[in-house]
């Protein structure tokens, strides 16, 4: 780590500094072992340096200007003297993890997507805070980091643990960044499982007994899983959509920036077949959302509503995400449809096409997004009407559409 030359730190020299390009190390040559790191944010943080045993011991005394230079070369004495006299090092309280974490909700992630700042907070509550939530953060272990992964592998949500092990990596490094610890407990730690790449693809005939079996749920469920595979839209987006998001004047629903995942406001076009769907809903008065049992809040539970349709479908090993690909998959290889006019319906990022040639390129593919939209509605109707004579005549989904 770069650091300066020692000088004679004054008032005036701490209002004036600027933050460097990298992190720095700045030595008082007034009071010796006493430094300031600032980063390249601006953050300077008061401390303590001293060679204890053969070793060099860092201690943070806190923040300027929170601690002024007089204080600072105060504490320093008096930490200095300690670690001379073999007592504590510590100058400042160091705050448990239960602080951490809502320090670094707040401070970190509260500019972030409202949903993504609300599920790491939820999974690092659910799984951290019964192992870690009093234990002070420079005391937390590698150990312990394992014993709150192993702990959601041991309760059956081996990919989860993967999640929470990223969470935990995000959390620590920016306590380092903060001078909050010197080394984060996750360094080093692998993820705990395998996740093989989600790349199933749903046959045409699996896609027809998953939209029969939707059939079998609760109203507001099995409109959700049949609105899943007519828009082809992601999971969560579905789930929490709002009725003042839909102009059926119009047929379109506009996904808001601060509900899609990627941050960018979504139109999607309304098939008859969606709009038959959404039209056949039951609406509660007074609740915005569109696919609720309580009026209240939107659905949830999803693993629950995927295994009655497993039952009822026989499909195996599959997920909501799969229905999505399913939509690119078919509407591309069976229609023809444009895969770019695909990947506008999907609403990806692309950092190939910016600035005014993306404004372009977003507008000038609504009418194929519109048109693909029909096609792919026409043929979930088809499927669907081949399904029941399938049932009916025992012919196979294949033998029926040739």
């Amino acid at each position: 780590m770069p650091k300066l030359s020692d000088k004679a730190i004054t008032d005036t020299y701490l209002r004036n500094l600027k933050p460097p390009a990298t992190r720095k190390d700045i030595y008082d040559a007034v009071q010796r072992g006493l430094g300031l790191r600032v980063s390249s944010t601006g953050t300077k943080t008061w401390f303590v340096m001293r060679r204890v045993n053969g070793r060099m011991k860092r201690v943070t005394l806190g923040r300027y200007p929170d601690i002024g230079l007089a204080e600072a070369r105060k504490k320093a004495i008096e930490v200095l003297a300690r670690l001379a006299s073999g007592g504590s090092p510590k100058a400042i309280a160091v705050p448990t993890f239960a602080m951490l974490l809502d320090s670094w909700i707040e401070k970190d992630q509260n500019g972030r997507q409202r949903k993504s700042a609300a599920e790491k907070r939820r999974a690092l509550c659910i799984d951290a805070l019964p192992v870690l939530a009093n234990k002070s953060v420079d005391a937390i272990t590698k150990a312990d980091i394992r014993e709150v992964l192993e702990r959601a592998v041991n309760r059956g949500a081996p990919i989860h643990a993967n999640r929470l092990l990223a969470y935990l990596r995000r959390l620590f490094n920016w306590a380092v960044e903060q001078d909050i610890i010197e080394l984060s407990p996750a360094n080093g730690i692998k993820k705990p499982s395998e996740e093989r790449s989600r790349d199933r693809t749903l046959s045409i005939k699996e896609l027809g007994e998953i939209w029969m079996s939707s059939f079998l749920l609760r109203d507001s469920f099995g409109a959700y899983i049949r609105t899943l595979i007519l828009t082809g839209q992601r999971r969560s987006e579905v789930a929490d959509a709002q009725w003042d998001e839909f102009d059926f004047g119009r047929r379109e629903w506009m996904i808001p920036s601060m509900r899609a995942k990627n941050g960018k406001a979504h139109l999607v076009h309304i098939s008859d077949q969606l709009y038959e769907v959404l039209h056949n809903i039951k609406r509660i008065d007074g609740c915005p959302y569109v696919f609720t049992t309580d009026g209240i809040t939107p659905i949830s539970g999803f693993s629950k509503i995927k295994k009655t349709i497993d039952t009822q479908s026989h499909v195996r090993n599959w997920t909501l995400h799969d229905l999505r690909r399913t939509f690119a998959t078919i509407a591309t290889g069976e229609l023809g449809i444009d895969p770019v006019v695909i990947d506008k319906i999907l609403n990806h990022s692309s950092g190939a096409v910016t600035g005014i040639a993306a404004v372009y390129q977003r507008h000038a593919y609504l009418e194929q997004r519109k048109q693909a939209m029909v096609m792919w509605g026409q043929f979930v109707s088809k499927l669907v009407l081949s399904q029941n004579d399938a049932r009916e005549t025992n012919v196979p989904i294949s033998e029926q559409r040739n």
